[in-house]
């Protein structure tokens, strides 16, 4: 009887312990809103210093359950929102809060994951940092990744190529030679490629921007240097959803005044606790904003990624699949007039330089000799890439104060890359005269039907057709860290960077005489029985046939880094970074050494038609086929680092400062190597300082930075010359993003003072370097919710010079796009998007100093007005 008693208590008392352990568990649930009472989905909300959240639905409802008796810190955050803290004693079973979010596009409070040693507020970080929300990108409406950096501070993105090949330059550190030798560009923290220059393989070429991508990091200098390779003036980061939150958009495009349509989708759910998914991605066709006579804009992208949580991590594996086809507008033929100081560039007549193009209905096929075989490739694939991806990242707290986390990528890319160039540009008599002399055409030059080549204008380019293969791009990276917390204020982090990078790139070329017209009509200038396929050569004799070119390379680099976060005290904290870069390239490249010559050095030709003679035609094809090239066995290192510090002076104020070392290594086209396998240049350096002010305003933010830099930088190729100096430079970035309840305004302004600090050109200015570049961009919502939307984004630039000669002048201009959005029902939106509302001509790139006597010159310059309507349905 008294076990059966003792039992009966040892039952009341586990009873007891169960019941005061389930009165011991809290909840806590309600709404997330914004200053305008206007639900929203998405908000992370975590009790600092634990591992328990959740994220707000679709209908900004959010619930967390099971939380243990005590006083914790609840956080809600989301981009473009400052943080909401408040303190909440868990001692009831069910806690209601609902939660108010203040809407701040460049919020202090946002985490920054992009060039940074461990993740941190903007307000925390001695770094310049910008982000670019959905909203931002939305009112941008940018038609390129190019289109869209413009927006960042600090950067010019000479965005007038089309989808990709863009030219960029941060901060007075130069365009050297094409593309972003010294800016990096990233999917979720990796690199899209190794180097950001190669030549018909930039970087943003593999980059398109749609509906997948959650924000944009950007940073400008800073610890760039020792967080990414060849990125050292800094990084630009493209952050992709991950579903955490269900939700979707199914969006329809068209053009209104060009020829386009365009779907795209995206879509992310939880599938269950802790595991969720995002999958989304585009499809279009189209003619594209310029006249071409054909539709260059065609294919599409897929990304898809899924998340599995632990209770002290995640792991994420994403894919992406991109096979797309995209006009590329090279220097076309342009009017100048005036004078070199101050010109004027303009139409010609039948040629709108804003909305025409070299491309034509009647340039459909371009011939070469490839691998020492005749090859036929279409004119119309444009810039194509094709790149197939798989990667995945994890993040583990593994107690004791160890964090470790990593992410790897390897990307399969491959293509194509197509377009017409005016390598020069005049009247009928003066390019026929050019063209004969070079390539020894005869024959009366007619058009392809016998009639006389007479253009109603008078005037004639020589074309060079780009016609690039491209073999392999195919690269892999991986970045893997510990850190260790070995006290409450400091932290240290072990990592390591390691890429393999091939480069398996051909380039081609045919030339043709063509008139200067629009309306992708142009017809092509024949010398009767000399010329074929429309071309006077299936090479470039004008230029000497320089620039056949093969490479077959293979980058090997292997990065350890450390860096250190110290919190001096609770205004104060260091973090110091040292990378050690160790970098190995072999392979061979054939650069201009054709196989085909006479023991004299003459040019003896190509049988193209294998007909067993070779024509006259027939004598100015050059090949490299056959010739081994150039070996290349090179090993290089360098060390980078960085160190900066940053004062909390409030909640609402910080000023940091920063001191920089990096280096960029060279892409295999960029170089010259010697007969010992070794490259004449194999890094460039640049050294950086910068100090700034954060300051969280009434009504928004404002970030202010100073900066310094200097660039050492060797001598580089840029097809058939070479380019490459030191420079310095010095100058100043502002950016505001300001809130007055249903008005808003976002907008950067740089000021950068360059200049040449070597070589034949010393004291000048960098070519395409402007001292300022801005954006302005004013919004207006209205409505019950503010659903409805009207926007513009201003974008401008001072003058710059073409050449680092400083010759000619390319005059500043300013373009505005708008944008202008109706909510018709709940999730269902109409849009309307122009791009350059009034056609306004700016130009970009100059070949050479152009003509100012004859009133010629080859020129890029942006688009002209396109305007795109988008019905949107969000769920």
């Amino acid at each position: 009887m008294k076990k059966l008693t003792n039992l009966k208590g040892l039952l009341l008392m586990l009873f007891l312990a169960g019941t005061s352990t389930l009165l011991a568990q809290s909840s806590i649930s309600g709404t997330v809103k914004d200053q305008n009472g206007e639900l929203i989905p998405g908000v992370n909300i975590i009790l600092k210093g634990t591992t328990i959240g959740t994220s707000s639905d679709f209908d900004g409802n959010y619930e967390i359950k099971n939380i243990k008796e005590g006083v914790y810190t609840l956080v809600a955050s989301s981009l473009g929102f400052d943080n909401f803290t408040k303190e909440v004693n868990f001692n009831s079973p069910k806690i209601v809060l609902n939660i108010v979010i203040v809407e701040n596009a460049q919020s202090l409070d946002e985490i920054i994951v992009t060039g940074v040693v461990n993740p941190k507020s903007k307000i925390e970080s001695s770094i310049s940092v910008s982000t670019v929300g959905i909203k931002q990108i939305e009112q941008a409406s940018p038609r390129s990744a190019g289109e869209l950096f413009r927006n960042i501070p600090g950067i010019r993105a000479e965005s007038s190529g089309g989808e990709g090949n863009a030219n960029f330059n941060v901060r007075g550190v130069p365009v050297s030679s094409g593309g972003s030798r010294y800016l990096q560009l990233q999917e979720d923290g990796l690199p899209l490629m190794l180097f950001g220059d190669t030549s018909f393989g930039n970087a943003d070429n593999f980059l398109r921007i749609d509906s997948n991508v959650g924000r944009v990091e950007a940073i400008r200098g800073g610890s760039a240097s020792t967080q990414t390779s060849n990125g050292p003036a800094g990084i630009i980061n493209m952050i992709s959803k991950t579903g955490r939150t269900e939700g979707g958009t199914i969006g329809a495009t068209y053009g209104l005044d060009f020829q386009s349509s365009r779907l795209d989708f995206e879509y992310g759910t939880p599938i269950s606790e802790g595991l969720y998914y995002h999958v989304g991605g585009f499809m279009r066709v189209g003619e594209g904003p310029r006249n071409i006579g054909y539709q260059g804009n065609k294919g599409g992208q897929i990304k898809a990624n899924i998340t599995k949580e632990f209770k002290n991590g995640y792991v994420r594996t994403y894919f992406k699949y991109l096979n797309d086809k995209t006009v590329m507008y090279m220097p076309m033929p342009v009017s100048l007039t005036g004078t070199n100081a101050n010109p004027t560039f303009g139409n010609l007549p039948g040629f709108d330089i804003t909305s025409d193009s070299p491309h034509s209905v009647n340039i459909q096929n371009t011939y070469s000799v490839y691998d020492g075989n005749p090859t036929q490739n279409d004119m119309r694939s444009g810039n194509n890439p094709v790149s197939s991806a798989i990667g995945a990242e994890f993040s583990f707290d593994l107690g004791d104060d160890w964090k470790v986390n990593g992410k790897a990528r390897y990307s399969n890319n491959s293509g194509q890359w197509n377009a017409p160039f005016t390598a020069n540009v005049g009247t009928v008599a003066e390019i026929e005269a050019l063209v004969r002399g070079a390539s020894g055409a005869t024959g009366a030059l007619t058009y392809k039907d016998g009639t006389p080549f007479n253009p109603a204008n008078g005037l004639a380019q020589d074309i060079r057709y780009f016609d690039v293969t491209i073999e392999d791009l195919s690269n892999f990276f991986s970045d893997v860290k510990v850190t260790k917390a070995i006290n409450d204020n400091i932290g240290v982090t072990v990592g390591m960077f390691s890429a393999t990078q091939n480069t398996k790139i051909g380039w081609q070329w045919s030339s043709a005489i063509s008139e200067v017209a629009g309306d992708g009509k142009a017809r092509l200038g024949i010398f009767e029985g000399f010329s074929e396929g429309g071309a006077y050569s299936y090479g470039q004799p004008v230029w000497g046939n320089c620039c056949q070119r093969k490479y077959n390379t293979v980058h090997n680099v292997n990065s350890p880094y450390v860096g250190v976060d110290a919190e001096i005290n609770e205004k104060l904290n260091f973090d110091g970074s040292i990378r050690f870069e160790n970098v190995n390239v072999n392979g061979s490249i054939n650069s201009g050494q054709l196989s085909n010559l006479d023991a004299n050095g003459d040019l003896i030709g190509f049988d193209y038609d294998s007909d067993g003679e070779i024509s006259d035609f027939e004598s100015t094809i050059p090949t490299i086929a056959g010739n081994p090239g150039q070996a290349i066995s090179d090993n290089y290192n360098f060390v980078s680092y960085s160190a900066g510090l940053n004062y909390k002076i409030n909640n609402g104020t910080a000023v940091f400062g920063r001191y920089s070392k990096g280096a960029s290594g060279r892409a295999a086209d960029r170089n010259n190597y010697g007969t010992d396998g070794l490259g004449d240049v194999q890094f460039d350096e640049i050294s950086q300082f910068e100090v700034g002010l954060k300051k969280r305003l009434n009504n928004g933010v404002l970030n202010v930075t100073g900066f310094v830099s200097n660039t050492d930088e060797g001598i580089s190729n840029e097809l058939n010359r070479t380019v490459g100096n030191p420079f310095k430079a010095l100058g100043l970035e502002v950016e505001s993003a300001l809130s007055f309840g249903n008005f808003g305004i976002n907008g950067s302004v740089t000021y950068t003072k360059a200049e040449i600090d070597g070589g034949a050109n010393q004291g000048n200015t960098p070519r395409r370097q402007a001292d300022f570049v801005y954006n302005l961009a004013p919004t207006y919502s209205f409505g019950t919710s503010k659903q409805h939307l009207l926007g513009i984004t201003i974008l401008g630039t001072s003058e710059s010079y073409a050449q680092d000669d400083n010759d000619l002048v390319m005059p500043g201009y300013a373009y505005i796009n708008a944008v202008a959005k109706v909510s018709l029902t709940k999730g269902l939106s109409l849009s309307v998007n122009a791009n350059n509302l009034f056609d306004t001509i700016g130009v970009t790139e100059v070949e050479g100093n152009g003509n100012i006597a004859g009133g010629l010159a080859a020129a890029r310059t942006i688009s002209g007005r396109s305007t795109t309507m988008t019905l949107q349905y969000s769920f």
